[in-house]
Formats: C-alpha cells, structure tokens, sequence
C-alpha cells in the first residue's frame, strides 16, 4: 500500500507539470539540535503541493515531510509521513455537489481527525446541503500505510440548515467501528445564531449512542457590547470521549462540567486586557483556573493561577516583537511557572525561554533562526536551536 501511494502521487504530480494546469505550493527546511541522552541534529523537510484545473473544478493538494537524523537512522514510518492527500471536485452538478478522496481532514460539526476515504457534499438549496463521508481512520503516525477495513471503518453525515434568520443549524451522525466493536457512535445538533443584536449563540448536544447516554452539551453566548468590550459566558458537559478497544475503557469515566467566562476590553488605543476565570467540577472535586493578559501591538504580558483538583500553579508569560528592519522581526518569549500537581508535593519551578530573529527575502523566501532555553527539575539546563527555510511558489 506505500508503494502504491507514493506510486500514485508521483503520476498526480508528473501529470500537472505535463498538463500546465496551475500549480503552487511551499517548501521548507528545518534543523532542530537538542541534547537528550546524546546529541542530536534533525532536519525536517516538508513540502505542501497544490494544483487545479482551468476553471478550479478540480484540484489537487498534499502535504508531505521526510526527516532525517545525523547521528542515527531512523525507521521509515518516523522518516516520512503523509499529512494529507486530496484530489477535489468542486461545482459539479450545476455547482451544488463538491468531492474530496484521499487523505483528509474532517471536522463535521464534531471531532473526527483524519480519515482516508470519500466525502461528498451537496446543496440542495441556499439553505439546504448534505455531506456524507467513509473509508477508514488515516493511520495513527499518519505514515503512508492505509488501515484495512477490518480493523477501522468511519462513516458520518452532517445535514445543515444555513443562512436561515442569521442562523444555521446542523444534525450529525458519526460511527467509528472494525469488525469486532463499535469505538465512537454520535448523534447531535449544533445551533450557530446571530439573531440577537451584537451576540452570538452557540448550542451543541451530542448523544452517544452506544453508551445510552448524553456526550456533550456545550451552551455558549458571546456579546460585543461595544467597539471597546466583549463578554463571553460558556457552560460545558462532557464525558471523555475514549475508544471502545482503548486502556482507559478500565476505568469508568464521569463526565465533567465546566463553567467559564470571560472579557476584553481595549482601554487605550491598541491596549486591550483579556481576562478568563474557569472552573471544572469533576465527580467530588473543582479545578479553578483565572488567566490575565495585558497587551498591544508589539507583545503581551500574562498571568494565570490554577488551583483545585488540577493541581497548583501561578505563572508569568511575556511575550514582544519588534522590527529590527525592515522584513527582519526580532522575538523574545519568556515563560515562568511555580507549579504541583498534588498538595502533598512541594513546588516546582520552570523558566522557559525563547529568542527569534526572522527574515522575508522579497514575496517567496523566508528565513527564521530560535534559540530555546528551559530548567526545571528534571533539567539544570536544556538548549535547542531550531532554523526553518521556507520557499513559496
């Protein structure tokens, strides 16, 4: 199955430079040094490819990186992973159906990840579409080996209702199985409305059906009040979403709930302060987390503090950017935390930082150089270097 898909993007990509059909993408180039139990140097090569017809019905797209270590050889499903591969047919049918096969991402109108397989989507009306999709969970590593059917199957459809009175509604089904056990298996609706004045409405329920039990509700409003301030109040319940053949289907998961709320408000001229406090209720305990950030155009200075059945924590981020020239943008980035994951433990602490200079050569290359530095209590000392290349046609 490698062979064949690596067989198979080779045609696909000898067929576009043959065929003039217009054609783009992006290459990059990144050494990353560390030091773990010896030294390391890797370079990461990616490459994102893609290609359409006269007129765009169709198109082609992948996403591709190969690795390389200096110091050791590495297997090959490490080396090369596909991320994506998609082959797209766009307004056919009197621009109401769109196709995708390949390598795919997927989020319809709940979590699915990755799936190697087919979609097709189809709009009935202005206000009416189906999207239906199956085939198989991309592999884990997302290297260039397919699942049999046997071991993993996925199939789903979204139904949507859009664009009606500043609303747009959606029932989705999802079932991820193999020959043996059903691993997920949902049913919901989501509500997206902007029919109240300055607020937007979030509503999801999702019903696991193989578990006789409601997955997810999640009720959420967000108001613009004026140009200056935004308001968000967030009411969340779930249970862990765990597969059917997974570890973790030992222990008997409970669902959570999470309140949160939060504020922004620009108090100067491009100076606005963020603010968010959450808190979790598990089965017989509470995690609360508050999070502060003051900030404008050229950086941002943050605060969080966790405390409750998540454990314990109080750290400062500081984040500024500037341009040291024109098309060269120096970064610093510094990161402190003083932190336990149980009350019985001391505190640890953790100091991270990390320094960039950045710079675009015209429209088409970019060059970016960091340096990483980290201590806590596993290391005195931890440096990284990471240098990206990027070219752009």
């Amino acid at each position: 199955m490698k062979r064949a898909m690596s067989t198979f993007f080779v045609f696909i990509a000898s067929s576009v430079f043959a065929s003039g059909i217009g054609f783009h993408g992006s290459l990059r180039n990144s050494v990353y040094s560390y030091e773990s139990d010896q030294a390391h140097t890797r370079i990461y090569q990616y490459a994102r490819i893609s290609a359409a017809s006269p007129g765009s019905h169709f198109t082609f797209q992948t996403s591709l990186r190969a690795l390389t270590d200096a110091q050791q050889s590495l297997p090959g499903e490490q080396r090369f992973k596909l991320y994506s591969l998609r082959i797209n047919g766009k307004d056919l049918l009197n621009n109401r159906l769109n196709i995708s096969a390949g390598r795919l991402f997927l989020h319809p109108g709940t979590v699915l990840g990755a799936l190697d397989g087919v979609t097709a989507a189809y709009d009935f009306s202005h206000h009416f579409s189906l999207q239906l999709y199956g085939g198989v969970e991309s592999h884990f590593q997302r290297s260039f080996d397919v699942y049999k059917t046997s071991d993993s199957q996925t199939v789903g459809g979204l139904f949507q209702i859009s664009k009606f009175f500043s609303s747009k509604l959606q029932v989705l089904y999802l079932r991820k199985s193999n020959n043996q056990a059903t691993f997920w298996h949902l049913a919901g609706v989501n509500l997206f409305s902007a029919i109240a004045p300055k607020t937007i409405l979030r509503f999801q329920a999702h019903y696991d059906l193989e578990q006789s039990r409601l997955h997810r509700l999640l009720i959420s409003a967000r108001n613009l009040w004026t140009d200056k301030l935004m308001t968000t109040l967030e009411y969340k319940q779930q249970f862990p979403q765990i597969y059917a053949n997974s570890y973790f289907t030992i222990f008997t998961p409970k669902a959570y709930q999470r309140v949160r709320v939060g504020a922004a408000y620009e108090f100067l001229p491009d100076y606005s302060i963020q603010a968010n406090y959450q808190i979790v209720a598990f089965d017989q305990e509470n995690a609360n987390q508050l999070y502060l950030t003051v900030g404008n155009n050229f950086g941002d200075l943050g605060f969080v503090y966790e405390n409750g059945y998540a454990g314990d924590q109080l750290g400062l981020m500081f984040d500024i950017f500037c341009e040291v020239m024109p098309n060269l943008i120096a970064s610093l980035n510094i990161d402190y935390t003083k932190y336990r994951v149980e009350k019985v433990y001391e505190y640890d602490n953790q100091l991270a930082n990390a320094a960039r200079l950045s710079y675009r050569l015209g429209r088409q290359w970019t060059f970016d150089v960091e340096y990483q530095w980290l201590t806590n209590r596993f290391k005195s000392s931890d440096s990284r270097f990471l240098n990206h290349i990027s070219f752009v046609w």
